[in-house]
């Protein structure tokens, strides 16, 4: 006689979704460390979604004129001064560059949590830490991720 183990998996939004983190020591550090991640999420269709502190739209076009990636006119159309979630409620898979100090991180994730509560958004996350700032707590907030993203493109 067989026997069958039945097994109720119960994923919440946060199992479902992605969280990393990355460490930068200037807007051009942080640029060059996600532009070649966002290009590869284009390349996999994934709507791209930054939500910044800072304006980085000129550091972003100088550095998309010196380098080579695929997709230049894709990554020039990013709001690189949005400090909104509203485009990621409509977004059913996105991936979420959030960046700016500690706090505005902290507001930042409570409202997509907020806003993911009761969907089944698969948001994967990168938040993105200036290093002068957190340099004391870089071990406390790596422990709160799946991984870091780090200038290889390799998550540690």
């Amino acid at each position: 006689m067989k026997k069958y183990i039945i097994v109720d998996i119960m994923t919440t939004n946060e199992k479902i979704s992605k969280k990393m983190c990355c460490f930068y020591a200037s807007d051009f550090h942080l640029e060059m460390t996600i532009l070649p991640y966002i290009n590869k999420k284009m390349e996999e269709n994934k709507k791209v979604i930054v939500v910044t502190q800072n304006n980085l739209e000129e550091s972003v076009k100088i550095l998309i004129s010196k380098i080579n990636l695929k997709n230049k006119e894709k990554l020039l159309k990013i709001d690189w001064n949005n400090k909104s979630i509203e485009n990621i409620k409509k977004q059913k898979n996105a991936t979420v560059i959030v960046n700016g100090n500690k706090n505005f991180i902290k507001e930042i994730n409570s409202k997509i949590n907020e806003m993911k509560n009761g969907t089944s958004s698969q948001i994967e996350q990168v938040d993105c830490y200036l290093f002068d700032e957190i340099k004391n707590e870089m071990s406390d907030i790596r422990d709160e991720y799946d991984s870091v993203l780090n200038n290889l493109q390799k998550n540690t």
